[in-house]
């Protein structure tokens, strides 16, 4: 397939794309211009396309649909952006002004013109898309592409983006996990309002696996904030609970370095099935970790 303009606007180069885009949102990440162009020539078939940015017509034409769809659709396309600055190109200023109505984000090198604007209005766009659900997402792109998009096939995107080639000894599955675990684990998942009152609007997902490999056990996302959840059952001693406090440190840097808004968007959370012991809340303190103490009777 030549890199011609209509066949980078074509209905399988935007699909495609979007489907990628999906994947990335619901993992908190970003997709750069590059890695678009690698993947719309390894795996839609594209001749060898002359510069990156040109996937930046496939995804103005993606976000054009969506929006004839609703206006209000979260701005997917500002997740495609620059390796060297992990920003959009100024091509996503005019969805930019428009959705937060400012003009400036229209006017040309609006980027370097007014970057602290730009950031603001990027990070509120980003994080609309992060707090957006699968569901949301797969509705949006049956509406606008007349095709459904397959639970599966967004959960083979998603594990595209972290397979890797070396046998490291990572693995993504949950061996062991007791009862107790998994019914406080589902719990968070589905009554974050009862962690946290604020947390009661967020979009809820378990066993979140990150870039890292590692496997989280609740991420709740808020337009403004991302929370990282480390769960602790009945069944946890102090030993468990320490190690819980640096799971907590460590989700948190990678979601952190994963989401590609400024780094005060990320924040990690311990729940333990019961009272913490006072040296894990000093610990937690001082790593600036929050932490819920839930009961053990939540019926």
């Amino acid at each position: 397939m030549k890199q011609t303009n209509e066949n980078l606007a074509s209905d399988k180069a935007t699909m495609a794309l979007m489907r990628w885009l999906v994947a990335a949102a619901l993992d908190n990440s970003f997709l750069t211009y590059g890695e678009a162009k690698d993947r719309l020539e390894k795996e839609v078939g594209f001749e060898r396309i002359a510069r990156a940015g040109r996937t930046g017509l496939t995804a103005g034409t993606m976000i054009d649909r969506l929006l004839e769809i609703d206006p209000t659709a979260p701005l997917l396309n500002v997740l495609l952006v620059e390796r060297a600055t992990e920003l959009p190109s100024d091509g996503a200023g005019s969805y930019l002004a428009k959705r937060f109505n400012e003009p400036r984000l229209r006017r040309e090198n609006a980027k370097g013109r007014y970057p602290k604007l730009w950031r603001r209005a990027f990070d509120a766009a980003a994080g609309q898309v992060y707090s957006t659900s699968e569901e949301e997402w797969q509705q949006l792109f049956e509406a606008a592409f007349g095709q459904a998009l397959d639970p599966q096939q967004i959960e083979r995107d998603r594990g595209h983006r972290k397979q890797g080639a070396e046998d490291d000894g990572l693995r993504y599955s949950r061996k062991g996990e007791g009862p107790n675990h998994k019914a406080l684990r589902l719990w968070v998942c589905e009554n974050p309002g009862a962690v946290k009152r604020r947390f009661a609007g967020a979009t809820a997902e378990t066993e979140v696996i990150l870039d890292s490999a590692d496997r989280v056990d609740v991420v709740l996302n808020l337009k403004d904030e991302v929370i990282a959840v480390e769960v602790k059952s009945r069944d946890s001693n102090l030993i468990d609970l320490r190690r819980g406090v640096f799971q907590c440190i460590k989700y948190r840097a990678v979601l952190d370095a994963m989401d590609i808004r400024d780094s005060d968007k990320v924040s990690a959370m311990l729940v333990y099935e019961g009272n913490l012991p006072a040296e894990i809340k000093t610990m937690l303190k001082f790593h600036g970790i929050a932490w819920f103490e839930a009961p053990q009777d939540r019926t």
